[in-house]
Order: C-alpha cells, then structure tokens, then sequence
C-alpha cells in the first residue's frame, strides 16, 4: 500500500498538526495504561528531530455524551506525555496557538464539529493553530470520517505518521479475500455490532473463529442455548446466524464456548463452571469454562495465523480472569504462529496479566480499525494519504 509517509522535507520549519489515538484509560485523572501514547513518541522525536516548527496535537478521550466533563479532558494527559516525550507539553483549551513547542488541545470530542467531518470546524482549527501540514498518527481512529482524521486533506498535505505507517506495514500481509490457510480468529468483548462485518468476512477467509464474552452469547442464542440472564443482543442474533450460514458454506469452523463461568452478578465470588447447555434461570456468563480453554487452545496449537480482538470473559473482575488470561498466556508462548492482537481492552489485559507486548508478532494500538483493515475495508484515514496532489503541494 503506497501512501504519503512523514519525511523531513514535509515538516522543517513548518507548523504540524498531528492526530493521534491518547485514549487511554484514566482514573482519578492518572493514565492507567499507556500504551497509545507511548507508541506515538517515536513521531513526535522525528517531528523535534527535523525541525517542525510547531506541533499541534488533537486527540479524543473517551466518549463524552453532554460536553465538555473534567474527567475527560486532554490536561489529564500532559503528565504521562511528557514523562514519556522528556519535553515540555502546553495544554491548550481551545484551538488557538500558543506559545510552546508542542500544544496539546482539548478533546475534540467536546465539540459537536467532530463529528461527520464538518468543513467549518475543520477550518477553526486550522486557522486557529496555523497548521502547514497534517500528520495521521492516530491508527486507532482511522476508520472513523471525524473532522479531526480527515477533515483537512482539501487544505494542507496529509502524511502517515511513523505509528501509522507501522501499523499497515505489519499488517498488510494478512490481507486477503480468499481463504487464509492455518488463519484462526479469537473475538470477544461485550457487542458484537461493531464485528458483525468482520466476521462475515472472516467467515470466509478462516479455518476457525473462537468466539467469547457477549459476542459468544449471541452466537449461543443463534444456535437455540438458553443463557439464562447473559447479557446478548437481541436485535444482532439474525446478523449471527448470517454468519454461521458464511461459515458453514466455507467451511469456517464456528466455536462458541462448550462451558461457562457464571455468577448472579458481576461482583459475585460465588462462581460455578456449567456446560452451555445447563445455563438456566438467573445465571449469567462472565467467563469462558476450563473445559473451553483446554479446547481453545488445543485448536490455536495447529494455526499458522492468530488475529485476537477482544477479551474472552470480564477480566477486569479476578474471578473472571481465567480465560483470558490463560488464552493470552498461551499465545505469548506459541511456537509457530504469528499472534496479531488490537483493541483497548487487550492492551489492558496484557498490561493487568504482565504479558510483554514484545511476545507477540504485532500488537496493534487499533481494534476496531485492525479489523477492518484486515477485512480490506477502506479507511477513510489511510484513504487520505493516498493522494499524490497533497504532498505536492508541500
């Protein structure tokens, strides 16, 4: 994939606006896991290195629903980005120019402009920071058409950031659209509407999709299991079932879990290990059952290639931990596969497990964009950095 990638002549002695992906989570307004920010910073050194003349850095944090909130603001970041940068950061509550080095502006998603890349925020902010040129070091978010991600390619030149530009050379192997020998795919999380269409796609192109969390119950639910009081969505069981039907016309093997852990409540110790079938009543799944694991893995043994997204089970709770902890310890540790992780939730769970990320082939600052890039799909931040006109105009 050619794309326009940051170089030395498209910067010096310009100001650089730069989106990135610091959507880290937070608590009491301390960074709990770094990881987005810190994969940035090789960018940022290159930008001082070569002579930017100032750097404007627009990110997100969170899903603000009602405005600006304190919680969510982009002040609470400056710490762990200068612990990590060694330099200065201002924060700047608006989008003007200040005077230092290196401004990082409020969360654009306070702004109502953000979303559905409105011109004329696009052009508040352009105005306001002075910006020459933009810099897409945000993988994260690039699926996403918000005016931050790709609202200025029709007035400054677009280029990939190193982040960016590390995240498709990575994966732009595993591209395909046709059948993937030894290509296994483990999803989890909570919804499953954001991987409806993944799915489908790897229904076709996988030998096998392992599926845990609320995205297996809905499958569960397709297949006619009770699942007692689990949480599943209704309105999303027709799309499994489409799924299963890909699936099976490829010859895609479809696994949901064979037994569960379950609990009457999230904060319950009281847990107890079920095969699916004898889920009844007002018993809830939290956990992927042993009996599971022990299958799980025994089929990730023979892949060639793992892609996982999305944890198994509520492994911020100890008592729900085991599946995926044991699934990602074992993936560490495999022999021959290349393991491809993305999503927020695994980068915490790597982080709460002490699982080096250096013990997978890549791990990918994006979920929902590591997906869907994978799926082939277009993302209307990496399209922007394409074309040949922008560069030229620096």
């Amino acid at each position: 994939m050619k794309i326009n990638t940051l170089t030395s002549a498209a910067i010096k002695n310009k100001v650089v606006l730069i989106r990135v992906d610091f959507n880290v989570p937070l608590k009491a307004g301390k960074v709990l896991e770094n990881t987005r920010i810190a994969e940035s910073i090789p960018t940022f050194r290159f930008l001082l290195k070569n002579g930017a003349k100032q750097i404007h850095v627009l990110t997100h944090v969170g899903r603000p629903k009602e405005g600006p909130t304190p919680e969510l603001s982009t002040k609470n970041l400056i710490p762990e980005f200068e612990k990590l940068l060694g330099e200065k950061v201002e924060y700047r509550a608006d989008f003007t120019a200040g005077k230092g080095k290196i401004q990082l502006h409020e969360n654009v998603r306070f702004y109502p402009g953000e979303k559905k890349s409105n011109p004329e925020f696009a052009k508040e902010i352009l105005k306001g920071t002075g910006a020459e040129v933009f810099v897409n070091d945000g993988f994260g978010v690039s699926h996403r058409g918000d005016t931050s991600v790709v609202g200025f390619a029709d007035h400054i030149p677009c280029v990939a950031g190193l982040l960016v530009s590390k995240e498709i050379e990575a994966l732009s192997p595993f591209l395909s659209k046709k059948k993937i020998p030894g290509l296994m795919i483990v999803a989890g999380g909570l919804k499953l509407e954001t991987k409806v269409p993944v799915l489908m796609h790897f229904a076709q192109t996988a030998d096998h999709i392992l599926l845990g969390g609320g995205v297996a119950n809905n499958f569960a639910v397709a297949q006619g299991f009770n699942i007692g009081e689990s949480f599943y969505q209704e309105e999303f069981v027709k799309d499994a079932r489409r799924v299963l039907k890909i699936a099976n016309q490829n010859k895609t093997g479809i696994h949901i879990p064979i037994d569960v852990i379950c609990a009457d409540d999230p904060e319950s110790v009281n847990t107890v290990d079920l095969p699916l079938e004898d889920v009844v009543g007002s018993a809830k799944i939290f956990d992927i059952g042993l009996h599971t694991i022990a299958s799980y893995i025994e089929l990730l043994e023979h892949a060639k290639i793992i892609i996982w997204n999305g944890p198994l089970g509520l492994f911020e709770k100890d008592q729900f931990e085991t599946g995926t902890k044991k699934i990602l310890t074992f993936l560490s540790t495999h022999p021959s596969a290349k393991v491809i992780l993305g999503g927020g939730d695994t980068l915490e769970s790597l982080n709460k497990f002490g699982i080096p990320q250096k013990k997978f082939f890549h791990v990918s600052t994006g979920g929902g964009a590591m997906l869907e890039f994978l799926e082939g799909k277009e993302l209307p931040g990496i399209e922007q950095l394409k074309a040949k006109n922008k560069t030229e105009k620096s």
